[in-house]
């Protein structure tokens, strides 16, 4: 009797074990988008449209058959790899709907690794742009969006030399740039949750292109899903020091004996932690910061296996350091009005008692106060000749 129950039960299972391909498709019955870019278009006399202001939505495809290549063959680079194509719409849903008619197959979404959102787009507010993505079962959540200067399909028709697929070339950047700890891992699903937190803003990387260069120029800083300000590469490493936990770049500063030549601090490790507490009617944030570095380059040779000098130039930079971190801290705060840092998580973190009286943390943040404690520790001075 179990015998049979068994054989009856394999019976009914085997069904539903052996329906995983139901939906199979070749890959050459899939359009299949790499990148995507979104820009603003104006709509021109005698069009069909009755909107002013349309979207565009730039899909680059990958084209299979010139990405496989035989013995002895080089595979396709550059725009022979890859079609851009381009269609408008209300809004990005119709400007996909329009797209669709324009492929012969299916587009499909699951290898798409960067958004491009134009520096136009994202002052408008980008969350009606990308709701359509983030509901997407197919779309990667961990897709990375950047902003991009200039138009969005002038960066996705830039073509480096060494880039075999484009869309890949501005993942790869970032990634690589993110594994060396001088940019922000911002990814599409934590800035959508930034974007409606009321404790934190989020941030983009801004990219630019000239020629047949694509370069990152910079972090685009939003309040709530609308682009505010911007900062420099410097000003990232900073940023990410106070925000992210991470070494940052390198910081330059001027010789200890001369006064002249410069050294170059390459950072290679950070320390960092962040306490709120109430001050009166506002809260202080304690920030204590060890910072730990090696020296790279030096234009004058002075003798740094000296302790006085070297105890000094330790100092030096520190100092340095403390003063472009609060730089950032003040410009986000006063000029931008956006808690990028995440200070509003904190407080929502070790003080919630404090955290539930506050009516609007975007009012608060323009008071809170900041106190960075800072050690800088290098650990090579390299060879002295």
């Amino acid at each position: 009797m179990k015998r049979r129950f068994s054989f009856l039960l394999i019976i009914f299972l085997l069904p539903l074990i052996l329906t995983g391909c139901w939906d199979l498709r070749d890959i050459d019955q899939r359009a299949i988008i790499i990148a995507i870019g979104i820009d603003f278009e104006k709509t021109t006399p005698g069009s069909n449209f009755s909107y002013d202001q349309l979207v565009k939505l730039t899909a680059q495809l990958a084209i299979p058959q010139k990405l496989g290549a035989g013995a002895g063959q080089t595979p396709a680079m550059g725009e022979e790899s890859v079609w851009n194509v381009s269609a408008v719409g209300r809004n990005l849903s119709m400007a996909i709907v329009n797209l669709q008619q324009r492929l012969q197959n299916e587009f499909f979404l699951a290898h798409a690794r960067v958004v491009v959102i134009s520096e136009e787009v994202a002052r408008e507010g980008v969350s009606r742009y990308i709701n359509f993505l983030t509901n997407n079962t197919e779309f990667r959540r961990l897709s990375h969006i950047v902003i991009s200067e200039g138009r969005a399909e002038d960066i996705l028709n830039t073509f480096p030399k060494t880039a075999t697929i484009q869309g890949m070339f501005l993942n790869q950047l970032i990634e690589n740039e993110v594994m060396r700890e001088t940019m922000p891992d911002m990814r599409l699903i934590e800035f959508t949750i930034r974007s409606i937190d009321k404790g934190i803003d989020p941030v983009a990387i801004m990219v630019n292109s000239f020629g047949d260069v694509v370069k990152y120029s910079g972090i685009a800083v939003f309040r709530g899903d609308r682009l505010v300000g911007r900062m420099n590469k410097e000003e990232i490493w900073s940023f990410i020091q106070l925000a992210g936990n991470y070494s940052g770049g390198i910081e330059v500063v001027r010789d200890i004996k001369s006064n002249i030549g410069r050294i170059t601090i390459k950072y290679t490790n950070i320390d960092s932690h962040i306490k709120p507490m109430r001050k009166d009617e506002t809260f202080l944030f304690k920030v204590d910061i060890l910072l730990e570095g090696i020296l790279l380059a030096q234009e004058i040779d002075t003798d740094y296996t000296d302790e006085a000098l070297f105890d000094n130039l330790e100092k030096r930079v520190r100092n340095e350091a403390k003063k472009e971190m609060e730089a950032v801290y003040y410009k986000i705060q006063q000029q931008y009005d956006a808690d990028i840092i995440g200070f509003g998580e904190r407080v929502r973190a070790y003080l919630p008692a404090e955290w539930n009286k506050i009516e609007n943390w975007r009012e608060e943040f323009k008071k809170v106060e900041i106190e960075i404690e800072m050690e800088v520790k290098i650990k090579q001075i390299g060879m002295y000749i």
